[in-house]
């Protein structure tokens, strides 16, 4: 009989991104930016000691950069260390951000660490109670792009464990404008193959393809633009024989937001500013950090004359001097739709976009 295993799925971590263009942002904030994968890495790793878990996966950049910072491998570093204690182990692979060839620093992880180092599918055998449980598959990227389907070179062996996938790839055949598509694969190919879950990576919006068998993204950690809204974070993932389970867990420190506002009723000036602010705490549910951007709806000759002329811009200033608290909401930019006209624009907050 199968033992029940416990495991964490994650996948692009992005270690130390660097959030370019931040010149304009107040200063406690800009820290908050720059600390965020960190703490989505601490709270990955705080997750993972209070659950008990027997391992975790990353399946692929851990890394945001070609040249990864000496601070993102010594927190890496650590983590590893703090979940060596409690017996956790980690099976991590490298993508496209880190690929191997790109990396210049020793890794000198800790026993409990294990690297697929390779572009061939290998695998590891997960020991729980001295006995193998799992098999875990993978495989690195050697340089930044993988364009061959590699879905198709994984076999599952035939010992009565678990066994269990991971791919840093694409679904589908389809470009998307924030995902090249690397190590393309068809979700038939998954469902076919044998294995008892998939763990994706690559794209940043999390996904369930199929929960029999499982095959899930499950997101970055930590979104860095409006183009990754919502919560952020990792599956916590139990199999045994009888069932299967995969709970979402958010990880983030700063989450990304859009609020929609009706503007047609605004008047003047101070009527707008009340509007934003009781639209922002309408949207925003819970305390803690958040980058908004707003969409305005049925805007009027006058209020377009308010954007145009950058009165719109010092009203949201106004409401963005007070975002320094412990708890934030930072106004990043906004859209707008005329009335009865096309969707336009405004490219405020435009050094938050970022692509995987």
């Amino acid at each position: 009989m199968k033992k029940q295993i416990t495991f964490i799925h994650c996948a692009d971590l992005h270690l130390d991104s660097p959030f370019k263009g931040l010149s304009d942002i107040p200063s406690p904030i800009l820290k908050n930016i720059r600390e965020s994968t960190f703490i989505a890495l601490t709270n990955l790793t705080n997750l993972a000691i209070q659950r008990k878990v027997d391992f975790v996966l990353m399946v692929g950049d851990v890394f945001d950069q070609e040249e990864q910072s000496m601070r993102a491998h010594i927190a890496i570093k650590k983590a590893f260390e703090r979940l060596d204690e409690y017996d956790i182990k980690v099976y991590m692979s490298f993508g496209n951000h880190d690929y191997l060839n790109s990396q210049t620093f020793p890794r000198n992880y800790p026993d409990n660490v294990y690297v697929f180092d390779k572009e061939e599918i290998t695998y590891f055998d997960m020991i729980k109670e001295h006995q193998p449980v799992a098999r875990v598959y993978g495989f690195s990227y050697q340089e930044r792009a993988v364009i061959e389907n590699k879905a198709s070179n994984y076999h599952k062996t035939d010992q009565n464990i678990y066994h269990i996938a991971t791919l840093h790839g694409t679904a589908g055949n389809a470009d998307s404008e924030e995902h090249a598509r690397y190590a393309p694969f068809q979700l038939s190919e998954l469902k076919q193959a044998g294995f008892d879950y998939w763990a994706l990576g690559h794209i940043h919006k999390r996904a369930i393809l199929s929960e029999q068998p499982a095959v899930i993204y499950p997101g970055n950690m930590q979104g860095r633009s409006m183009k990754e809204t919502g919560e952020k974070g990792c599956y916590l993932v139990t199999l045994s024989e009888t069932e299967q389970n995969f709970e979402f867990q958010p990880l983030h420190s700063i989450k990304f937001e859009r609020c929609t506002i009706q503007t047609e009723q605004w008047s003047e000036k101070y009527q707008a500013l009340e509007q934003i602010e009781a639209s922002l705490n309408e949207c925003i549910s819970s305390p803690g950090k958040y980058f908004v951007e707003l969409e305005l709806k049925n805007v009027s000759d006058m209020v377009h004359e308010w954007i145009v002329n950058g009165s719109l811009d010092e009203l949201i200033e106004v409401i963005n001097q007070s975002a320094e608290a412990k708890d934030w909401i930072y106004i990043s930019g906004y859209k707008w739709e005329m009335k009865h006209q096309r969707t336009e624009w405004m490219e405020d907050g435009g050094f938050l976009k970022r692509t995987s």
